[in-house]
């Protein structure tokens, strides 16, 4: 090695310099090399197990998940799963082994059932089984999705090798310190790198996402019409402020009172449909001056209205009564996505002593929620 051809004489100090300068590299290197690769490794956080709707209870739902997979010509999902999210997607069942199983799940946001009808629910159903049909492009798109989720653990995830690099950086000295500094420089360097890598991936693939979504969205306006699918962009805007809203209030509550209410989609659904007309049509005039960016994922609602209106359809006959009554029991099964958004989303326990009952809460001035129960 040329370190050991260094004139700096015999000595042992000479000795230890070639040691440090020939071990340092390989140490750091081996560090940086070890977080670059510790996401293929290190296990993710431990979710609880969705709520699956059984078939034979939530019938109604099933026949018209049924009905919509006949008239657009797609696989009906192997399971429909629920959740606290103001959305619905489709997905591979089990992950990587779904890819090559072809099973997909159907994964549907209680907030939407509760804000929205029928026909507009029916219409985001068929905006997931229009992803359903593109089989070739929901298979790369999940790569894209798995590639950059790894970028984005490696940028952005800490965990314990995080904390113990920095511990040793704390309570190291001398040769050691300055191999931990130049360890942790040479992990700052090395995320910097993907992090440009990942925009520019993230860009990329950010275009074949938008036309898949304006794909989808075809199914959609085919199915509910054209003027469902403005409402539906309309209400989801309502519901998404309304959402933001019941965070900050939930986030107050919490520090003050420790207490959450205990059933998020009804509380929602009811703030929404309480909501003054002139902030409604303030909401919906918003949506219409956004414009899709080159890193966005989805097109922006007025892009999406846009091509709703030039296609003109009037979709299928379907009722436009609310879409919680295609449930069997909305309020029990919105009580137990709630406890799951907390447990797996917020961290919090799930346990009765910090629930409010959302009957009890003030919906028409937006006050903390546990104000009258203080």
């Amino acid at each position: 090695m040329a370190i050991w051809n260094w004139p700096v004489g015999r000595s042992a100090y000479s000795l230890i310099l070639r040691v440090v300068c020939s071990v340092t590299p390989l140490l750091v290197g081996g560090i940086v090399a070890i977080f670059m690769v510790k996401p293929l490794f290190t296990p993710q956080p431990k979710r609880s197990c969705p709520l699956a709707l059984n078939p034979e209870i939530d019938h109604r739902l099933y026949a018209l998940v049924q009905e919509i997979c006949r008239l657009l010509g797609a696989k009906p999902p192997a399971r429909i799963d629920l959740d606290c999210s103001l959305n619905a997607s489709a997905g591979f069942d089990g992950g990587f082994r779904g890819f090559f199983r072809n099973r997909l799940v159907l994964v549907l946001g209680l907030p939407l059932a509760a804000g929205l009808n029928q026909r507009e629910l029916a219409g985001v159903i068929a905006h997931e089984f229009g992803h359903f049909r593109q089989g070739f492009g929901m298979r790369v798109s999940y790569l894209i999705r798995s590639v950059k989720h790894w970028f984005a653990r490696v940028v952005y995830e800490r965990d314990a090798l995080d904390e113990a690099l920095e511990s040793a950086a704390a309570s190291s000295e001398g040769w050691i310190s300055f191999m931990i500094a130049c360890a942790q420089f040479g992990v700052w360097v090395s995320r910097a790198v993907l992090w440009v890598l990942m925009k520019i991936g993230h860009g990329i693939s950010a275009f074949l996402l938008r036309q898949m979504e304006y794909d989808a969205d075809a199914a959609e306006i085919e199915l509910a019409g054209s003027a469902a699918f403005e409402s539906t962009e309309i209400k989801m805007a309502i519901l998404g402020a309304v959402w933001s809203d019941i965070h900050l209030e939930m986030r107050r509550s919490w520090r003050n009172h420790h207490k959450l209410p205990d059933n998020l989609p009804w509380l929602i659904g009811r703030r929404a449909a309480r909501l003054p007309a002139e902030k409604r049509e303030h909401i919906g005039n918003t949506i219409g001056l956004r414009r899709t960016g080159f890193f966005d994922t989805h097109p922006s609602s007025a892009d999406r209205v846009q091509r709703a209106r030039r296609m003109a359809q009037p979709g299928y006959e379907i009722s436009e009564e609310p879409a919680s009554d295609l449930f069997a029991n909305f309020n029990t099964v919105s009580k137990i996505v709630t406890l799951i958004h907390y447990d797996d989303d917020l961290n919090v326990p799930t346990s009765e002593n910090f629930l409010i009952p959302v009957e009890k809460i003030m919906e028409e001035t937006p006050v903390e929620l546990v104000k009258e129960n203080s």
